[in-house]
């Protein structure tokens, strides 16, 4: 293990996605908090999201290297850290994110000096604080009030002003209301995650942030904010003050007319929402607990209230056949039909993404494919850990490593284009 002993200056590195359309809409929130964290404890560090491989003098003053990755990023920062320790050994590189977590193993056969597994500010805190005795993986969970103690993300304006996302022309940036995941989805790494939420005033902090730095809207980003209508009206009346514009992710199962009333009187006037398929045999394997019916019930409900809803698909999970894909098209003419009179007064359409799955170790769908069983009606047309690991990309294109028994590889990709097309132009 090498340990720096130089003072610490970490150079906190969050990752290009050359596989992305552009790579500047979301800004690295993992990497805002870290930044945010160490500089609260005196530590020096600076945030690099434009890594230069070609010119490594420029990083020789920094004692740690510490990159943020997710997946279709590994080659870079693998490549990264066989670079840097090839001109600099004495630099600590150390590596987390959801790779990290998800693929430690992987992670372990690289030589970092460390892995950190799930929130990073106390393990990075603990590793920039220069004790040889700290471990090579680590994994230092927080609770909510640790949580809600730290300092806000970093969000000096002319960083974040880098990042550009819209919906509906509002211009926005992204804020997390809390951490976790309790559902079961089978085909999601991050469920069944430990829900640990942030304070109504913690979440304004951050709203007022945004604004200041001239956004006029806010993406909340994580996948619980709407699971309890409790949790709704203390959000929407931390919210209702700041007077912005927002978009959430709703669940089916939870969405209510009354939680609907309380978004959008805040402001909401976008809801994402993983609607999966229009296949109710699906939904069933893929453990969604959700009904078509109460996907369409969504709908109706937000769109009442003028939210728009932007659905999100994914083909290509266990079971898909021509006829479960004949249901979900019928779903997405229904979503599409509706008009909706958006926030300033226009006719609007609902919107919907679509991908094809990718088998990441951490969801249960890889676990039982990699097991061998015979009951997941999904079998790997390519080594998956072998692709880069992008399900969306430039265009709208996906990595496809499956097949099911009623449908091929090529069958699901010209599927995904057809309807892509077919109904984003309506």
């Amino acid at each position: 293990m090498i340990r720096s002993d130089r003072i610490p200056n970490a150079l906190l590195v969050s990752l290009r996605d050359p596989f992305l359309d552009s790579d500047r809409i979301m800004p690295p929130m993992g990497i805002m908090a870290l930044h945010s964290y160490l500089m609260s404890r005196n530590i020096q560090s600076r945030i690099e999201n434009d890594f230069d491989l070609e010119h490594l003098e420029k990083y020789k003053d920094y004692s740690h290297l510490c990159i943020s990755c997710m997946t279709p990023q590994k080659s870079q920062a693998y490549a990264i850290l066989k670079a840097v320790k090839g001109v600099a050994p004495e630099t600590v590189v150390v590596i987390g994110g959801p790779h990290a977590s998800f693929y430690l193993a992987e992670c372990k056969a690289q030589p970092f000096d460390h892995i950190v597994v799930g929130d990073g500010e106390l393990a990075l805190g603990e590793i920039l604080s220069g004790g040889s005795d700290c471990e090579r993986v680590l994994d230092r969970p927080m609770t909510e009030t640790q949580m809600n103690a730290l300092p806000p993300p970093f969000r000096d304006s002319a960083f974040i002003n880098q990042y550009q996302f819209y919906f509906q022309g509002v211009r926005a940036s992204t804020i997390l209301t809390a951490k976790g995941c309790p559902m079961s989805c089978a085909f999601c790494e991050d469920a069944r995650t430990r829900v640990r939420m942030y304070s109504p005033e913690y979440v304004g902090v951050q709203i007022r942030q945004v604004k200041e730095a001239g956004y006029q809207g806010v993406m909340f980003f994580d996948d619980v904010m709407t699971l309890s209508k409790k949790r709704v009206r203390d959000l929407t009346q931390e919210i209702a003050k700041h007077d912005i514009l927002f978009r959430c992710f709703g669940h089916a199962r939870t969405m209510s007319g009354d939680i609907a009333d309380m978004l959008r009187g805040a402001g909401c006037i976008e809801t994402g929402v993983g609607m999966e398929t229009g296949s109710q045999r699906i939904l069933d394997a893929v453990q969604k607990k959700t009904t078509v019916e109460q996907n369409r019930r969504y709908v109706l409900t937000c769109n009442s209230r003028g939210i728009r809803v932007k659905a999100f698909f994914i083909l290509g999970l266990p079971g898909e056949t021509e006829e479960t894909i004949a249901e979900t098209e019928r779903f997405l003419q229904f979503l599409m039909d509706q008009k909706i009179v958006g926030y300033d007064g226009k006719i609007i359409r609902n919107d919907f993404d679509m991908t094809i799955f990718f088998p990441y170790l951490g969801t249960d769908i890889r676990r039982r494919m990699d097991a061998g069983d015979g009951g997941v009606d999904l079998m790997f047309t390519e080594n998956p850990d072998l692709k880069k690991g992008f399900y969306k990309g430039v265009q709208g294109s996906s990595e496809i490593v499956v097949r099911t028994r009623g449908m091929s590889a090529e069958a699901l990709s010209e599927t995904q284009k057809r309807l892509v097309a077919t109904y984003k132009a309506k």
